[in-house]
């Protein structure tokens, strides 16, 4: 029995590290002290409580280093992923074209935004092993807020078949922005189609639009050229908002850009671009009036 509890020791550690094992005794300790507290004298009860706080402390401590080493050691894992795709992207010219994006977003008063991507890629490469974009809030958002932002990667439901997630990772960059990268069962090949379904959940995306009442940007930029963009935000109730496009101009890119406003409803701006070369950075500009 002492040799089987010896082993199951040996591996608690190993799996735990000694923060682990450091935890469990602590919390030994402040179950005995909790008993003794409840079951002893006076002079035994208050050493007892002070057991406990000291057991309780010591236990939050380890938590938030432990917490803290964990996040540590993870976004360690993402960075060095993130960099050999980059790596391998590179090395093998990974390469697509943008058959069609169509995105949404609904922005809340607060300035959350719910968004969900639909993306058709043609692979123009021999080999793809995964399929990367890069978004951002805009703005220079608190960390904070940033670790609250959450993202799947789906595949397309259609009649009731697919929507089922994929593997996905993020990687958040310098400049602020995150890189979500979809990873492949097995290598898709030239001329395949590729189609994902990108939901986010952003804390605060808009919130310099909705809370500080500033003009506020909704800008693309692709790295391929893309065939069609569809991009539709929606705005909460009996908003009343101006607009403009950004890097498209009349006569020359071919666009078009409207709002749509249902009374009490909510209000959505739509933009719908064709054609758009690589590099060129596309979108609406968004400002809400005034109450009169």
């Amino acid at each position: 029995m002492l040799k089987s509890f010896l082993g199951w020791l040996r591996e608690y550690v190993i799996y735990t590290g000694i923060v682990g094992l450091v935890e469990g005794v602590l919390g030994i300790l402040a179950f005995g002290g909790l008993l003794s507290a409840l079951l002893g004298n006076s002079a035994i009860k208050a050493g007892a409580i002070v057991a406990v706080l000291l057991g309780v402390i010591g236990l939050y401590i380890l938590l938030i280093a432990n917490r803290v080493e964990w996040r540590s050691r993870t976004e360690l894992d993402r960075r060095l992923l993130q960099y050999y795709c980059t790596v391998l992207k590179e090395r093998h010219g990974h390469s697509w074209r943008i058959a069609s994006w169509v995105e949404s977003a609904v922005v809340r008063p607060n300035g959350d935004a719910s968004e969900v991507i639909t993306v058709k890629a043609i692979v123009e490469c021999d080999l793809l092993d995964f399929f990367a974009i890069r978004t951002g809030a805009g703005w220079k958002q608190p960390e904070r807020a940033r670790r609250k932002v959450k993202v799947d990667v789906k595949s397309l439901e259609v009649d009731g078949i697919g929507g089922t997630r994929r593997d996905a990772t993020s990687t958040w960059l310098n400049d602020g922005r995150l890189e979500i990268i979809a990873h492949f069962g097995s290598p898709a090949r030239r001329g395949d189609e590729i189609v994902m379904v990108i939901e986010k959940a952003w804390p605060g995306k808009c919130a310099p639009l909705m809370r500080d009442r500033r003009p506020d940007e909704f800008a693309l930029r692709f790295a391929c050229v893309t065939d069609y963009l569809e991009y539709a935000i929606q705005l909460p109730e009996g908003s009343d908002v101006a607009c403009d496009a950004i890097g498209l101009l009349k006569g020359q890119h071919d666009y078009s850009l409207a709002v749509r406003r249902n009374g009490a409803g909510p209000t959505e701006v739509c933009l719908v671009a064709r054609n758009i070369p690589p590099r060129l950075r596309v979108g609406m500009r968004l400002d809400l009036k005034k109450p009169r």
